[in-house]
């Protein structure tokens, strides 16, 4: 339950510190006072979206606290052990912290431990259980009927099961579709492509070769001027000719005057590594000659191999050089080819078997959300009944899904309807319910589903909108039975609802040298009556009017 609400700087709030108590509490106050401050400052420290205009003015940031006893949700409190964001003094409590910067930006933490806003939204929708004033419009939207009858019957297990299967299968029909590219080869085009792995299969390419052939054929097609210039640079039998000889002269001619300068010196070091240099290089040259084979047939054969290979490049519209790559990819396309048959084969059968649990699964949801529709359908009508609408029928139309593919929210389509009157057929809630009936058809639905909710805390923000008089007295009797299994907070305007609440919250605005304030102060027995009396009487209490509110405090059922 939630225990206290701490909020600083937070639009017309300066400092507010507010303990709640169990069972029901009303929350009442004039029109433009301030109410929904209260639940947007708690809205924010449950994870909602932060502005940077709720900051209040002159105040740097904007601070709440919300204080939360975890006594009865054992899930909460092994889901904050299992984060570290358990409190070590007491693991019992839960602190939900927002911090808010005039900019807007904000920072969020748990037990004082700092944590992103969707952790904050997700403790929040665990501890509190909201339900807006403008709840009865989400009615008219039929997406929500599905959710709504899934939520009553707790059908979250089955719901996922089938959502699983869904997923599996939808995955399965993407690797299909990967597959095949949307499109698969025609049997002529995967003969062409046949075609072609073979011809570059049969030139037999291997790394490097073509490089080593094209080197080759510039030395056989230059041999005779090649053979020339190297014979050229080598020393014959005269050793004048040799540079070597040479260089090895010089340096003996000025080794005696090495002493004389340290450039000389270098120049002899100079010399010795360029007679060593120019008889490596001669070396080289004597290998490459004695090596060498002037073979004619030779190089025939490597133009004859070259021009193989130079044809079958331009014919398929690439770099020679790239050749052995375009083989490896023509492969590799072809042996997709071959084994997209089989894999598509081993996929659809994957398909068939998900579709049959899947089938079985949601069969199984389906015959849940009959039994809970029938479930549903008579407790709303016991709820209508004691709203005045005792000829108001609530129906759950179920059909199935046209579509093929599976849906991960199983094979139902869920419309809710309405008979507002005997002898009448049930129609869609938009086509015949009026603003009051439908606000008191979404109340009946809102107490039902509270009813059996797990979360410890509910709040209800005017949601006795549109409704007065006696049913209105029969709505605060049905919150304040609410209240007596949960902590249930209730912002209402009608003094039928609010006099059967437990405990009272009075929310006020004050204008002081013009600066304007909210506060939240719970009422004492007598200024419950004020209270009472104010929301019954108007501008002017009078002795009947107070009567007739200390007569309603006291007749409360809950009293």
């Amino acid at each position: 339950m939630l225990q206290q609400l701490i909020v600083q700087h937070f639009a017309l709030v300066d400092f507010l510190h507010l303990d709640f108590n169990r069972n029901m509490t009303a929350i009442s106050g004039e029109t433009g006072a301030g109410k929904s401050i209260l639940l947007d400052a708690l809205g924010l420290a449950l994870g909602d979206r932060a502005e940077s205009g709720c900051v209040r003015q002159g105040a740097d940031k904007a601070d709440i606290h919300a204080v939360f006893d975890l006594h009865k949700l054992p899930a909460v409190k092994d889901y904050l052990a299992s984060k570290h964001l358990a409190s070590a003094e007491d693991p019992d409590t839960c602190i939900l912290r927002r911090m808010v910067n005039q900019d807007g930006r904000s920072r969020g933490y748990v037990n004082g431990k700092p944590v992103n806003i969707a952790t904050l939204k997700l403790l929040g929708q665990q501890l509190i259980n909201i339900h807006g004033q403008h709840e009865h419009q989400h009615l008219l939207a039929r997406d929500s009927h599905l959710k709504l009858l899934d939520a009553y019957g707790s059908h979250q297990k089955s719901l996922a099961t089938v959502s699983e299967l869904s997923q599996q299968w939808h995955e399965l029909a993407r690797q299909a579709k990967e597959l095949t590219g949307d499109q698969q080869l025609s049997e002529a085009e995967r003969q062409l492509l046949q075609y072609q792995v073979d011809e570059l299969e049969t030139l037999e390419l291997v790394e490097g070769q073509l490089e080593q052939l094209e080197q080759e054929h510039k030395q056989l097609a230059k041999a005779d001027q090649l053979l020339q210039a190297v014979g050229a640079v080598l020393p014959d039998n005269d050793s004048n000719a040799d540079p070597k000889a040479s260089l090895q002269r010089w340096q003996q001619e000025l080794q005696e005057f090495a002493d004389y300068s340290p450039q000389i010196t270098n120049a002899i070091e100079l010399l010795a590594s360029a007679a060593i240099q120019v008889e490596e290089s001669q070396y080289e040259l004597q290998s490459f000659m004695q090596g060498f084979d002037q073979d004619p047939g030779r190089l025939a054969a490597i133009e004859s191999r070259l021009d193989q290979v130079y044809s079958v490049a331009r014919k398929h519209k690439v770099q020679p050089t790239l050749l052995l790559q375009h083989l490896q990819t023509l492969q590799a396309q072809l042996q997709r080819n071959e084994n997209q048959e089989a894999d598509l084969l081993a996929i659809a059968e994957q398909q068939q078997l998900i579709t049959k649990t899947y089938t079985k699964a949601a069969e199984t949801l389906s015959q849940q959300r009959q039994t809970t529709a029938e479930q549903l359908q008579g407790a709303v009508a016991e709820q209508l009944a004691q709203l005045g609408m005792p000829h108001c029928r609530l129906q759950f139309a179920i059909s199935s899904k046209t579509a093929t593919e599976l849906h991960p929210k199983g094979l139902d389509d869920v419309e809710m309807l309405i008979q507002t009157n005997p002898g009448q057929a049930a129609k869609p809630l938009a086509k015949i319910a009026s603003g009051g009936e439908l606000s008191r058809i979404s109340l009946a639905i809102q107490v039902v589903i509270a009813s059996t909710s797990i979360t410890p805390c509910l709040i209800f923000d005017e949601v006795d909108v549109g409704i007065g008089g006696a049913t209105a007295e029969i709505v605060g009797r049905l919150l304040a039975q609410l209240g007596q299994h949960c902590q249930l907070l209730c912002i209402t305007h009608l003094p039928q609802v609010a006099s059967q609440a437990q405990h009272h919250l009075q929310v006020s605005k004050h204008s002081q040298d013009k600066v304007t304030h909210t506060q939240v102060v719970p009422l004492s027995d007598n200024q419950r009556i004020q209270e009472i009396a104010r929301m019954l009487g108007g501008v002017t209490l009078t002795e009947q009017t107070l009567a007739h509110a200390k007569e309603m405090l006291g007749s409360s059922a809950v009293h």
